[in-house]
């Protein structure tokens, strides 16, 4: 049920702030280590860390797999495609390449994350074996 709230509140969050003129942030300073592209990415990377994980939540009964990395995937560029519909906005295929960087880091940080008190919960669910073992 939190996994659920959780991941609605982020998509729908993250839709949002993805759609707004720039302009709204004018005075939120968005530069990380004075470099701004940088900070963009990560926030991407760091964003899509979090829709990962928040997605192998809500579907704890698989475990992360490509199907999920690919809907994670699809939302990203659902979002570059809203973007290209605005005149304030503008889509960027490195945009993409870092949200699927920040999927990849998830699916890597997962043996980590099995390990972490908080996070290990999601775990405690038993998965079912890989298809074709028994």
């Amino acid at each position: 049920m939190v996994s659920r709230a959780a991941l609605a509140i982020t998509l729908t969050t993250i839709t949002i702030l993805s759609l707004l003129p720039v302009h709204n942030f004018s005075g939120v300073d968005l530069t990380f280590w004075k470099l701004p592209v940088a900070a963009d990415k990560i926030a991407h990377c760091i964003a899509f860390l979090v829709i990962s994980g928040l997605l192998d939540g809500f579907c704890y009964q698989d475990s992360f797999n490509l199907k999920k990395a690919a809907i994670a995937a699809l939302y990203g560029m659902w979002i570059e495609g809203l973007q290209s519909l605005t005149d304030y906005r503008h889509p960027s295929f490195w945009d993409i390449v870092a949200n699927c960087i920040g999927i990849f880091i998830y699916w890597l940080s997962i043996p980590a994350f099995k390990r972490t008190p908080v996070l290990r919960v999601r775990w405690q669910y038993k998965e079912p074996p890989p298809e074709g073992i028994s």
